[in-house]
């Protein structure tokens, strides 16, 4: 078994995981090299299993001193180092075991620096190169320094007072790095000085692996729109005021060709909210935005709760509760949970769809932060979810600090967050400028370059179908979404591909093979280009690979598959991209392919071959179009099962 998961620990004092500076700032950079990260509190017991051969490593974010049991967290740590397990310390070093630092090569000095220090290693490759600048702080510089230069490489390392300082380092064992020079931090924002890919890597002695990825599916970047149900009742301000459910409907969810996943709140059209005399015209409405082929049903609850965990949500430094807790529904007093997940479900089927589409998904509203018990009330209920996150890179701000992970796991089941933010955040909580939600079309290009972090998702509320300044920003968001040329995706098959980024395991074999398991529908593996391409003849379930600059992407046409690598590019012939899910793909011989794919939109496949290609399906040929080595091919059918391709 190839290891691909992480051990990441956080001090319960310092915040709940959903504010730990572990979760919010590494979680989904380690998402994207391919990991599944498990958050371990300190304040409850560790696992007492062995790590090596499913851990990969451990990395800590603490920065308020030894935990409350220090003694067993310090056995904990001694015990991975027994395994070789590597261990990786960041922001603070919560320890104070002499016998411990010493075994790490390391031990704290008895003073501070107060002079000005000179600096006598500065290894650029791992930081004040990525981001931020680097720049000779003192303050809160930590009183450390290396026992053993032959076990542990400082990358910083400064001179003062007659002593050396080493807040950074690499070692034989993990490593660790330390403020204040892991982050710049400003009033609002923050900038790595760390480089979190290259220190990551080199302290945990990470691997190449084919990663499990959920930004791309058959070469092609995933899209997703979903729409939570705010603003549904008022009105738009274009000519004959109508309401913004039916301006979204017509503007948006008609003319562009992507599913869309609309949610809607009981309170707001439902007789039994805030607006009972309006029902008769809203729910009209709402039928027939569900009733769209494109469109697939999602709640967003009864009451719009602001805060699900609201003794915790009032802990929070400059908390406010400005919009109260809830919609301000007649006789409906206190949040009641089922309530909101189940009962907001049964009016919607009831009421607003047909038993064909029925209600899939919830979406988390307000702050979006659930507690594990409804998260499972919500699966209980057969409910995928979704929200929460504050994913928002702009030209402004564009640091990798503001990816937020995808995946919060709890012991109620996994939420998944948001993969953009909404244009509340980009409007200045709807404030304006109401255009400003044209800045998701800059959040597009920096997490898809250099590195693609995320596939395109659209999330906005009805309240965008309103303005005219955001009428028109909404328009150039399709049109650039839409150049793309994406795979679109509803968010109910989008979550399952999170699913398998979650459960995913990698064996590598004697061989030298890959055996993929438990990738639930991820269909996508990032190969770095060190690793050579597909062998399609030898491997099963691979159906080819698109190179991009953001790397080698593998399409698999199975959830188990077998990869097996060479070289050089496989002369086969093989899928470059589509626009639709992938079913399946199985080379009868080096220049025949049986093939099939289901969505929603007419196909069109691209083919990498070497020789002249012929396509039929449904006991139709259908001509294809060549050049520089691909034949495109477009078919007039959303679903293919018994396609057949031959290349000669």
């Amino acid at each position: 078994m190839q290891p691909r998961r992480i051990a990441l620990l956080y001090d319960p004092r310092e915040g709940d995981l959903t504010l730990s500076p572990g979760h919010v700032y590494l979680g989904g950079l380690l998402e994207y090299l391919g990991y599944r990260v498990d958050y371990l509190p300190t304040d409850q017991p560790l696992p007492e299993r062995p790590l090596s051969g499913l851990y990969a490593g451990v990395v800590t974010w603490m920065t308020s001193g030894p935990p409350l049991a220090s003694d067993a967290f310090d056995n904990w740590i001694a015990a991975r180092l027994d395994e070789k397990v590597p261990v990786a310390f960041l922001a603070g070093l919560p320890t104070e075991n002499d016998g411990l630092l010493q075994r790490l090569g390391i031990r704290r000095l008895s003073q501070k620096l107060k002079v000005k220090p000179s600096t006598e290693t500065h290894d650029q490759a791992l930081l004040g190169s990525f981001e931020a600048p680097l720049v000779i702080r003192i303050r809160d510089l930590p009183a450390l320094t290396v026992l053993d230069p032959a076990r542990v490489t400082p990358a910083l390392k400064l001179k003062g007072d007659g002593k050396e300082y080493v807040p950074v380092a690499t070692a034989d064992w993990g490593g660790f790095a330390l403020a204040p020079y892991v982050l710049e931090e400003g009033s609002e924002h923050r900038r790595w000085i760390l480089d979190p890919f290259a220190f990551l890597r080199k302290a945990l002695r990470l691997v190449p692996l084919p990663s499990p990825d959920a930004t791309t599916e058959n070469g092609r970047r995933i899209a997703t729109v979903h729409i939570d149900g705010d603003g549904f009742v008022s009105r738009a301000e274009v000519p004959g005021s109508p309401y913004a459910g039916q301006q979204v409907l017509e503007d948006f969810i008609k003319p562009y060709p992507f599913l869309t996943s609309v949610s809607v709140i009981e309170g707001e059209v439902g007789p039994k909210g805030m607006y009972p005399h309006l029902a008769r015209e809203l729910e009209p409405i709402a039928r027939r935005i569900f009733a769209d082929d494109k469109v697939e049903v999602a709640s967003h609850t009864f009451s719009h709760p602001f805060f699900w965990q609201p003794q915790l949500a009032e802990q929070g430094e400059n908390f406010e509760a400005q919009y109260g807790y809830k919609m301000a529904i007649p006789g409906y007093d206190k949040v009641d949970f089922v309530r909101e997940v189940i009962g907001a479900r049964d009016y919607i089927e009831q009421r607003l769809t047909t038993p064909r589409k029925p209600v899939k998904m919830i979406f988390w509203s307000g702050d979006a932060l659930p507690d594990a018990a409804t998260i499972k009330l919500a699966y209980d209920a057969g409910l995928m979810n979704v929200n929460g996150g504050n994913t928002a890179l702009t030209r402004a701000f564009p640091s990798l600090t503001g990816l937020y992970p995808l995946i919060r796991p709890t012991r109620g089941g996994v939420q998944y967050y948001a993969p953009i933010i909404n244009e509340n955040v980009y409007t200045n909580l709807w404030q304006g400028p109401y255009y400003g939600f044209r800045g998701v079309i800059d959040t597009f290009a920096l997490t898809d370059s250099p590195r693609r972090l995320r596939g395109l998702h659209l999330y906005y509320h009805f309240y965008s179908g309103t303005k005219q300044a955001s009428i028109r920003t909404m328009h150039q968001i399709y049109a650039a979404m839409q150049a793309e040329h994406p795979l679109s995706l509803w968010m109910s098959d989008y979550i399952p591909r999170l699913e398998g980024l979650h459960r995913a395991s990698l064996a590598k074999r004697a061989d030298g093979s890959w055996q993929l398991r438990g990738f639930a529908a991820l269909r996508t593996l990032r190969l770095d280009p060190a690793l050579g391409w597909p062998d399609l003849g030898r491997s099963t379930g691979v159906a080819g690979v698109r190179d991009l600059p953001q790397g080698r992407y593998v399409h698999l046409s199975a959830a188990n598959a077998r990869l097996v690598l060479r070289d050089s590019r496989d002369p086969r012939p093989a899928l470059e991209e589509a626009n639709l899910p992938l079913k399946h793909w199985r080379y009868r011989d080096d220049g025949r392919v049986e093939f099939a794919f289901a969505g929603h939109l007419p196909l069109r496949l691209v083919v990498r071959a070497a020789g002249d290609c012929r396509l039929s399906a449904a006991g139709k040929a259908f001509p294809g179009k060549a050049g520089n080595g691909l034949w495109t091919f477009e078919l007039p059918m959303e679903q293919v099962r018994d396609g057949q391709l031959v290349c000669r």
